[in-house]
């Protein structure tokens, strides 16, 4: 889920994206209000739409079958299954990453071919919060253990998808500490490249911590 290490890798080689723009981009996030809004109220979230309960409501799918989208994304992910990772998201879904925002499954398709290309290995574990299922919203902690390069690392991520009414990923996002990523796998890195990659890797620490009082 990181960049490669190769510091010679030049911006152009990283996948395409569609980014979100705001209101004139090619894809309007809904705000937060409206996502909660459903699980506030019994009233129906649109009041000339369908009524709460109705197979076309927010809610309308049960917390079985949100689970159970989640784990097939982080199965097929685990998998580098990049076919029935991209089979789980809506036609203009997106997923948002370290690399940035991904806009519809050829753009996913392509990131995570990229990811798969840098770690042709991956696998997870429990971690904290585990699962938590609210309405249409899954949200998943676990342990991740991949590698860059052949180097070996261990990072928390926490993912969050939203689900549309058919069962569909509309929106991905998952969380993580790239620099701790990279810290990891410079402290291995091999050669006058490793040398460089720690030296640049152990500044932006330095200038990131600066000020952290430790006792």
């Amino acid at each position: 889920m990181i960049a490669s290490t190769n510091s010679s890798r030049s911006l152009a080689s990283y996948p395409s994206q569609s980014r979100t723009t705001g209101p004139l981009g090619p894809h309007r996030r809904r705000p937060i209000r409206a996502i909660i809004e459903p699980y506030m109220s019994n009233e129906p979230a649109n009041p000339t739409g369908p009524t709460a309960g109705d197979s076309a409501s927010v809610d309308a799918l049960s917390e079985a079958t949100v689970q159970a989208v989640a784990n097939r994304f982080r199965d097929a992910y685990d998998a580098r299954n990049v076919d029935a990772f991209v089979e789980l998201f809506a036609e203009r879904g997106d997923w948002t990453l370290g690399a940035g925002t991904f806009v519809g499954k050829a753009a996913i398709r392509r990131v995570l071919e990229w990811d798969v290309r840098f770690s042709p290995t991956a696998s997870s574990r429990p971690l904290g919060i585990t699962s938590v299922v609210s309405g249409n919203v899954a949200v998943n902690e676990r342990l991740l253990e991949q590698s860059a390069e052949g180097i070996p690392y261990t990072c928390p991520a926490v993912t969050v998808l939203e689900l549309n009414e058919a069962g569909e990923i509309e929106h991905a996002r998952s969380y993580y500490d790239r620099l701790a990523i990279f810290g990891q796998v410079a402290s291995t890195y091999p050669g006058i490249k490793g040398w460089l990659f720690r030296r640049i890797i152990n500044f932006m620490i330095g200038q990131a911590e600066k000020g952290v009082e430790r006792s």
